[in-house]
């Protein structure tokens, strides 16, 4: 049944009521396999007391009356306890029709209900003054924790008390004592109906609201996975373009000499660059405001090689704003996930260059507690009480009320808050109007480990690059860009044509996209490559949609992933990495 569906028939089940206990057809099936998973749930438990109570009633025999009148009732007993043993048997089969086990079920209880009421006038025909206590309390059991429908226990309550009155009718002498017998067990099987039926009323009821919220929490479940469908197509499909944009903006300004074209081809490359940190910021809140759009991966990393990249590329913009970017790191290893964690601090320097108006910004960490602080401070106009209560919400600028777009969307304070909570990482702020401000992170300390500096970023490149994009202007702007860094390059269109040239290229760096027009996708392209050169050769994909089921993929095969737009100084970093190195004279 669709979801519209069952929900229209629910409201509507709703609106008419249900004072006879029945639901529609199809509601009613589904409220018959509620009621099964709830006794399957305390089966055992039932069934274990409805035994335990025909054996202390059968010890009680054999104890207070004559021995020849307890054995005859233990057939009687025996005939209760096979029968709620099968019962159980039957019901725990998982192939078992749910109607035809609460059937089983309610048998089984009758069944005893009516071993009690036989034994009882057994003892009487045999001058034992048996008290129908016991049967008072089957009675109680039924209607308190059976558990089954209303009619149900009502009808197999009231067959055992008719019989017990029957019997009483034809064995015995009628009197005042079976009057009054009778006038209770009627009593209390009124009382137990009535209850047994309110209970069911409202066990009814409550099952209609529990589908409403579960149908309401799949519908949300369904909105946002198409969510994450539709980010990950507009991340692709938005990001495509841009990401050829800002390679074209950057291949036109290493390749003028025109002072005319050099300025417009910077501003471009600038424009560029702007709009594409703007859909980042757009398509990572996003991503961390919708359940399961991110999750973290923790591992155990050095600490310092991050901040040394993270400072070494942000350095040149603190020294064109006349910022003083100073780092403060020992050798510290932290258990976190360091592409999240990057993003958290990387948020943090660009809050404090952008918006700080200081002359000094420290990036720090250091060893407190069995814990390492990650600070980002500034000694810039800081920030009152009220500006704290408001940095971290949505679209928030306090020094842009004219929304210039140069100074981003007011989104970075705010992912980091969602970053830090999805790591578990403390997030603290300490700042007040004209001392600057800190924000700490507090990152759980791991054990110490060995690192290698990573390689000079302003060295030049020099090596054979095997390149595999099927989006034409991507590749031609990719190319261009990579030839005037000083890179042998082969661009394919496909897979077939990347094999084709690959004994010619002898290439010692893989580059893909991940979506490729072919069937398989950029990593398994690498991973055939690597088979057909009989080499693990270094690589990295590029992919418009970094999820972390992609990551998780990548970490394995050795593959380094960046995401669209590619930023050039992000992938000059990167190839400094992959490729060998020529430093400048």
């Amino acid at each position: 049944m669709r979801l519209e569906q069952e929900e229209r028939l629910l409201l509507a089940q709703q609106r008419r009521g249900y004072r006879r206990l029945c639901f529609v057809a199809e509601l009613e099936q589904g409220f018959v396999e509620h009621r099964v998973q709830r006794i399957h749930r305390r089966l055992l438990l039932i069934v274990g007391t409805a035994i335990v109570f025909q054996l202390i009633y059968s010890a009680l025999d054999l104890l207070l009356m004559p021995l020849a009148v307890g054995l005859s009732a233990m057939p009687l007993r025996v005939l209760g306890i096979l029968g709620v043993l099968a019962a159980f048997v039957y019901c725990r089969r998982p192939q078992s029709p749910p109607r035809r086990a609460l059937f089983a079920y309610t048998a089984a209880y009758a069944l005893n209900g009516a071993c009690v009421a036989l034994i009882i006038h057994l003892c009487w025909v045999q001058g034992e003054a048996m008290p129908y206590d016991g049967l008072f309390l089957i009675l109680l059991f039924g209607y308190v924790l059976l558990g089954v429908s209303f009619r149900a226990v009502s009808l197999a309550a009231w067959s055992f008390c008719l019989l017990f009155l029957a019997l009483g009718l034809l064995l015995t002498e009628p009197g005042s004592q079976l009057a009054y017998q009778g006038l209770f067990l009627i009593c209390a099987n009124l009382i137990g109906s009535v209850g047994a039926y309110l209970q069911e009323h409202g066990q009814r009821g409550a099952w209609l609201n529990l589908r409403l919220l579960d149908l309401a929490r799949q519908r949300a479940e369904a909105d946002d996975a198409r969510k994450l469908r539709l980010l990950a197509a507009a991340s692709h499909d938005l990001r495509q373009p841009l990401n050829a944009m800002g390679l074209y903006a950057q291949h036109l300004l290493e390749q003028s000499r025109e002072p005319g074209i050099r300025r417009v081809s910077a501003r471009l490359a600038t424009s560029v660059e702007q709009l594409s940190r703007l859909l980042q910021s757009l398509l990572d809140y996003s991503r961390l405001t919708l359940p399961g759009g991110v999750q973290a991966k923790l591992e155990v990393f050095a600490l310092r090689p991050l901040l040394e990249r993270l400072s070494g590329e942000t350095r040149s913009e603190a020294e064109l704003q006349g910022v003083e970017l100073d780092l403060q790191c020992a050798d510290l290893w932290v258990r976190s996930d360091p592409l999240l964690l990057e993003r958290v601090l990387r948020n943090l320097l660009n809050n404090a260059l952008r918006h700080a108006q200081a002359r000094r910004v420290t990036l720090s960490a250091r060893a407190e507690a069995g814990s390492v602080l990650l600070e980002v401070a500034d000694d810039g106009r800081g920030l009152t009480a009220q500006d704290q209560a408001q940095i971290f919400e949505e679209f928030r600028q306090l020094d842009n009320p004219g929304r210039n777009a140069e100074r981003g969307l007011g989104l970075g304070l705010a992912i980091v808050q969602q970053l830090a909570a999805l790591l578990e990482h403390p997030l603290q702020l300490d700042s007040s109007p004209g001392q600057g401000a800190r924000f700490a992170v507090r990152l759980p300390r791991a054990a110490v480990g060995e690192w290698q500096p990573a390689k000079p970023v302003g060295a030049a490149l020099h090596g054979r690059v095997l390149l595999l994009e099927d989006d034409e202007a991507g590749r031609e702007a990719l190319s261009g860009l990579l030839r005037r860094w000083g890179c042998e390059v082969w661009a394919c269109a496909d897979l077939q044509a990347a094999l084709a040239c690959l004994a010619e290229a002898s290439p010692q760096l893989l580059i893909s996209d991940y979506r490729l027009a072919a069937s398989e996708d950029g990593l398994c392209a690498i991973e055939r490559l690597r088979e057909e050169a009989g080499s693990m050769l270094p690589a990295l994909l590029v992919s418009a949609d970094i999820s972390p089921e992609l990551q998780e993929r990548c970490l394995p095969a050795h593959v380094t992933l960046l995401g669209k737009p590619l930023l050039p100084a992000r992938l000059r970093q990167a190839l400094a990495v992959l490729l060998p190195v020529a430093e400048k004279a």
